[in-house]
Protein backbone atom coordinates (compact mmCIF):
# COMPACT_ATOMS: atom_id res chain seq x y z
CA UNK A 1 0.00 0.00 0.00
CA UNK A 2 1.37 3.55 -0.81
CA UNK A 3 2.16 6.51 1.43
CA UNK A 4 -1.09 8.14 -0.11
CA UNK A 5 -3.53 5.06 -0.31
CA UNK A 6 -2.60 4.41 4.07
CA UNK A 7 -2.92 8.43 4.49
CA UNK A 8 -6.67 8.25 2.42
CA UNK A 9 -7.42 5.22 4.65
CA UNK A 10 -6.95 6.85 7.21
CA UNK A 11 -9.11 9.58 7.41
CA UNK A 12 -11.86 7.73 6.36
CA UNK A 13 -11.46 5.44 9.28
CA UNK A 14 -11.82 8.74 11.83
CA UNK A 15 -15.25 8.44 10.53
CA UNK A 16 -15.87 5.00 12.27
CA UNK A 17 -17.04 5.10 15.84
CA UNK A 18 -14.07 4.77 17.89
CA UNK A 19 -15.25 1.99 20.39
CA UNK A 20 -16.29 -0.66 17.73
CA UNK A 21 -13.09 -0.19 15.94
CA UNK A 22 -10.54 -0.70 18.80
CA UNK A 23 -9.03 -3.03 17.39
CA UNK A 24 -8.61 -1.35 14.24
CA UNK A 25 -7.70 1.43 15.46
CA UNK A 26 -4.56 -0.20 17.22
CA UNK A 27 -3.40 -1.92 13.86
CA UNK A 28 -3.56 1.65 12.08
CA UNK A 29 -1.50 3.38 14.88
CA UNK A 30 1.10 0.20 15.21
CA UNK A 31 1.53 0.40 11.09
CA UNK A 32 1.63 4.09 11.12
CA UNK A 33 4.65 4.05 13.33
CA UNK A 34 6.21 1.46 11.72
CA UNK A 35 6.23 4.13 8.64
CA UNK A 36 6.98 7.13 10.24
CA UNK A 37 10.15 5.81 12.38
CA UNK A 38 12.08 2.28 10.89
CA UNK A 39 14.69 1.24 12.29
CA UNK A 40 18.10 2.63 11.49
CA UNK A 41 16.65 5.88 10.67
CA UNK A 42 18.97 8.48 11.71
CA UNK A 43 18.61 12.27 11.33
CA UNK A 44 21.30 13.33 8.55
CA UNK A 45 20.67 10.07 5.99
CA UNK A 46 17.60 8.43 6.49
CA UNK A 47 18.08 4.70 6.11
CA UNK A 48 15.21 2.01 5.29
CA UNK A 49 13.35 4.39 2.86
CA UNK A 50 12.18 7.15 5.62
CA UNK A 51 11.19 10.38 4.21
CA UNK A 52 10.83 13.48 6.68
CA UNK A 53 7.76 15.06 4.13
CA UNK A 54 5.77 11.85 4.24
CA UNK A 55 6.41 11.66 7.99
CA UNK A 56 4.76 15.18 8.62
CA UNK A 57 2.08 13.99 5.82
CA UNK A 58 0.95 10.82 7.79
CA UNK A 59 1.58 13.03 11.15
CA UNK A 60 -1.32 14.96 9.66
CA UNK A 61 -3.62 12.27 8.84
CA UNK A 62 -3.35 11.02 12.57
CA UNK A 63 -3.70 14.28 13.85
CA UNK A 64 -7.11 14.62 11.93
CA UNK A 65 -8.01 10.94 12.62
CA UNK A 66 -7.69 10.32 15.92
CA UNK A 67 -10.31 11.38 18.34
CA UNK A 68 -9.74 13.64 21.10
CA UNK A 69 -12.36 12.54 23.40
CA UNK A 70 -10.77 8.64 22.87
CA UNK A 71 -7.48 8.02 21.79
CA UNK A 72 -4.93 10.46 23.35
CA UNK A 73 -2.95 12.67 20.30
CA UNK A 74 0.12 10.48 20.04
CA UNK A 75 1.96 12.65 17.33
CA UNK A 76 5.02 13.86 19.87
CA UNK A 77 5.64 11.07 20.79
CA UNK A 78 6.33 9.56 17.35
CA UNK A 79 9.49 11.66 16.62
CA UNK A 80 12.73 11.56 18.52
CA UNK A 81 14.59 14.65 19.01
CA UNK A 82 17.43 13.95 16.15
CA UNK A 83 14.11 13.47 13.84
CA UNK A 84 12.62 16.51 14.84
CA UNK A 85 15.57 18.47 14.08
CA UNK A 86 15.94 17.03 10.76
CA UNK A 87 12.09 17.79 9.72
CA UNK A 88 13.05 21.58 11.09
CA UNK A 89 16.18 22.17 8.86
CA UNK A 90 14.71 20.40 5.46
CA UNK A 91 11.50 22.72 6.46
CA UNK A 92 14.54 25.35 6.64
CA UNK A 93 15.96 24.40 3.37
CA UNK A 94 12.98 24.02 1.25
CA UNK A 95 11.93 27.38 2.49
CA UNK A 96 14.98 28.73 1.49
CA UNK A 97 14.96 27.70 -2.11
CA UNK A 98 11.26 28.49 -2.28
CA UNK A 99 12.31 32.49 -1.40
CA UNK A 100 15.39 32.21 -3.70
CA UNK A 101 13.00 30.26 -7.04
CA UNK A 102 10.65 33.52 -6.74
CA UNK A 103 13.15 35.83 -6.47
CA UNK A 104 15.54 35.33 -9.24
CA UNK A 105 12.42 33.25 -11.11
CA UNK A 106 14.16 30.06 -11.53
CA UNK A 107 12.97 26.06 -10.69
CA UNK A 108 12.64 24.99 -7.05
CA UNK A 109 14.47 22.05 -7.77
CA UNK A 110 17.60 23.82 -9.17
CA UNK A 111 17.82 26.35 -6.58
CA UNK A 112 17.23 23.77 -4.27
CA UNK A 113 20.87 22.03 -5.02
CA UNK A 114 22.75 25.22 -4.40
CA UNK A 115 20.40 25.15 -1.21
CA UNK A 116 22.04 21.97 -0.52
CA UNK A 117 25.73 22.17 -1.34
CA UNK A 118 25.63 25.47 0.76
CA UNK A 119 24.69 24.26 3.88
CA UNK A 120 26.83 20.58 3.54
CA UNK A 121 29.94 23.47 2.68
CA UNK A 122 29.19 25.08 5.79
CA UNK A 123 28.57 21.64 7.95
CA UNK A 124 32.43 21.24 7.06
CA UNK A 125 33.72 25.06 9.12
CA UNK A 126 33.46 26.35 11.76
CA UNK A 127 32.65 30.43 11.59
CA UNK A 128 30.62 29.95 8.19
CA UNK A 129 26.79 29.73 7.98
CA UNK A 130 25.26 27.88 4.94
CA UNK A 131 23.06 31.62 4.21
CA UNK A 132 25.70 33.43 4.43
CA UNK A 133 27.21 31.45 1.47
CA UNK A 134 24.05 31.90 -0.26
CA UNK A 135 24.15 35.58 0.03
CA UNK A 136 27.38 35.66 -1.93
CA UNK A 137 26.28 33.72 -4.68
CA UNK A 138 23.19 35.42 -5.12
CA UNK A 139 25.52 39.10 -4.75
CA UNK A 140 27.90 37.69 -7.03
CA UNK A 141 26.24 35.64 -10.02
CA UNK A 142 21.97 36.26 -9.47
CA UNK A 143 22.44 32.32 -8.88
CA UNK A 144 23.86 31.78 -12.36
CA UNK A 145 26.54 29.12 -12.38
CA UNK A 146 27.75 29.95 -15.73
CA UNK A 147 28.38 33.09 -15.76
CA UNK A 148 31.96 34.46 -16.40
CA UNK A 149 33.54 38.15 -15.85
CA UNK A 150 35.86 39.74 -17.85
CA UNK A 151 38.47 39.87 -14.95
CA UNK A 152 37.92 35.87 -15.51
CA UNK A 153 35.87 35.37 -11.86
CA UNK A 154 33.60 32.06 -12.86
CA UNK A 155 30.76 30.38 -11.73
CA UNK A 156 28.39 31.00 -9.03
CA UNK A 157 30.78 32.72 -6.47
CA UNK A 158 32.53 34.41 -9.00
CA UNK A 159 35.69 32.31 -8.03
CA UNK A 160 39.04 34.09 -10.36
CA UNK A 161 40.94 30.13 -11.11
CA UNK A 162 44.16 32.09 -11.54
CA UNK A 163 44.31 33.07 -8.08
CA UNK A 164 43.23 29.82 -6.47
CA UNK A 165 45.21 27.13 -8.41
CA UNK A 166 45.95 25.42 -5.11
CA UNK A 167 42.37 25.56 -4.43
CA UNK A 168 41.21 23.41 -7.50
CA UNK A 169 42.57 20.13 -9.35
CA UNK A 170 43.21 20.92 -12.91
CA UNK A 171 40.09 18.58 -14.07
CA UNK A 172 37.84 20.64 -12.08
CA UNK A 173 35.60 23.26 -13.57
CA UNK A 174 34.71 26.43 -11.90
CA UNK A 175 31.37 25.95 -13.96
CA UNK A 176 30.31 23.09 -11.50
CA UNK A 177 28.42 24.42 -8.62
CA UNK A 178 29.63 21.78 -6.39
CA UNK A 179 33.26 22.86 -7.32
CA UNK A 180 32.39 26.16 -7.62
CA UNK A 181 30.71 26.45 -3.69
CA UNK A 182 33.25 24.10 -2.24
CA UNK A 183 36.41 26.70 -3.66
CA UNK A 184 34.02 29.61 -2.57
CA UNK A 185 33.75 28.32 0.90
CA UNK A 186 37.43 27.84 1.05
CA UNK A 187 38.68 31.07 -0.35
CA UNK A 188 36.13 33.03 2.27
CA UNK A 189 37.63 30.69 4.81
CA UNK A 190 40.61 31.75 3.82
CA UNK A 191 39.97 35.40 4.03
CA UNK A 192 38.81 35.39 7.18
CA UNK A 193 41.76 33.91 8.86
CA UNK A 194 43.65 36.69 7.46
CA UNK A 195 41.35 39.38 8.51
CA UNK A 196 41.66 37.64 12.57
CA UNK A 197 37.80 36.71 12.29
CA UNK A 198 36.63 39.46 11.17
CA UNK A 199 33.98 38.57 8.66
CA UNK A 200 33.48 41.93 7.35
CA UNK A 201 37.21 41.72 6.78
CA UNK A 202 36.74 38.39 5.48
CA UNK A 203 33.58 39.95 2.89
CA UNK A 204 35.43 42.89 1.76
CA UNK A 205 38.64 40.92 0.70
CA UNK A 206 36.39 38.72 -1.06
CA UNK A 207 35.01 42.06 -2.61
CA UNK A 208 37.69 43.31 -3.59
CA UNK A 209 36.69 46.34 -1.39
CA UNK A 210 33.71 46.86 -3.05
CA UNK A 211 31.45 49.84 -1.45
CA UNK A 212 28.33 48.10 0.67
CA UNK A 213 29.39 44.66 0.02
CA UNK A 214 29.91 43.79 3.50
CA UNK A 215 26.75 45.16 4.54
CA UNK A 216 24.82 43.95 1.69
CA UNK A 217 25.67 40.06 2.04
CA UNK A 218 25.49 40.04 6.07
CA UNK A 219 21.95 42.01 5.27
CA UNK A 220 20.67 38.91 2.70
CA UNK A 221 22.54 36.14 5.23
CA UNK A 222 19.95 37.56 8.13
CA UNK A 223 17.07 37.51 5.72
CA UNK A 224 17.52 34.00 5.15
CA UNK A 225 18.29 32.55 8.14
CA UNK A 226 14.69 34.14 9.34
CA UNK A 227 13.41 32.32 6.04
CA UNK A 228 14.23 28.93 7.46
CA UNK A 229 14.11 29.39 11.13
CA UNK A 230 10.18 30.68 10.57
CA UNK A 231 9.50 27.29 8.40
CA UNK A 232 11.89 25.32 11.24
CA UNK A 233 9.36 27.20 13.86
CA UNK A 234 6.20 25.80 12.46
CA UNK A 235 7.95 22.17 12.16
CA UNK A 236 8.63 22.64 15.68
CA UNK A 237 5.16 23.81 16.59
CA UNK A 238 3.42 21.08 14.74
CA UNK A 239 5.17 18.31 17.19
CA UNK A 240 3.95 20.15 20.07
Amino acid sequence: MTLDKLTTALLTLRNIPLISNTRLAAGAFCLAGCLLAPAGASAKEPAGGWDPMATISMQIALQQWSDPAGLPNITPDLLGDEQLQSLAEEAGKQAQAKYLSKKWGQSPATVRKYVNLAWAEADKREGLEPELLIAIMQKESSLSPRVQSRYGAQGLMQVVRRWHRDKLHPSESLFDPAVNIRVGADVLEEYLELAGGSLTGALAKYSGNARNYANAILKESRRLARVAEQAAAKVEASQG
